[in-house]
């Protein structure tokens, strides 16, 4: 089960990463990466989860960018929305091949 919390970790870094290099299509990469998020916090107690509070981060990140949708348009905090998006996704992909402890 732990190769499948590694999966999963992976994926979510992914899905962040496609969320700033695939932002003009139709498809809700940060909402899935979110969800899934909710699953490994789920499981943290039950199986080894490195790093979980990058997954906190993820949803704090989603209701960052749900606030920002609602409001004008600021360029500077779009770019700081994209650039912990990156950062996030980087991290993410590193604990899940645990490249970094």
């Amino acid at each position: 089960m732990l190769i499948r919390i590694k999966k999963l970790q992976f994926v979510c870094g992914i899905l962040l990463m496609l969320q700033v290099f695939c932002s003009m299509w139709c498809i809700p990469f940060h909402l899935i990466a979110a969800l899934l998020s909710i699953v490994i916090i789920g499981w943290q107690k039950k199986f080894c989860v490195l790093q979980v509070q990058y997954h906190y981060y993820v949803l704090a990140l989603y209701c960052f960018r749900m606030w920002l949708l609602g409001v004008e348009s600021f360029v500077f905090l779009e770019t700081i929305y994209m650039c912990l998006c990156l950062y996030f996704s980087i991290m993410i992909i590193l604990f899940s091949f645990r490249a970094i402890l």
